[in-house]
């Protein structure tokens, strides 16, 4: 069971990494950088429900932010109500 959880706290957490070279990628590299559209296929599908709900503010896109604060909101409350129970 401590085998699943640290499955899913690695997977939450390489989900956060690719989403933040998601949001800086952009600013330095091409369109066409093959680095760069990898991790775009990554993390598109997994912003676009964000998308159609929070539109951007001023230009600015904040689902890479609210997406971020929901994955460690979820990871803590993995950490604090299941992995107590798992490790009884």
């Amino acid at each position: 069971m401590e085998f699943l959880f640290s499955f899913i706290f690695f997977l939450l957490q390489g989900l956060r990494i690719f989403l933040v070279l998601g949001t800086l990628l952009p600013m330095v590299l091409p369109m066409d950088n093959v680095l760069r559209r990898g991790i775009e296929r990554i993390i598109e599908p997994v912003l676009r429900p964000f998308r159609k709900v929070i539109k951007p503010i001023a230009g600015f896109d904040f689902t890479p932010l609210v997406l971020y604060l929901l994955l460690i909101f979820v990871e803590s409350l993995i950490r604090r109500l299941l992995l107590p129970l798992a490790i009884k």
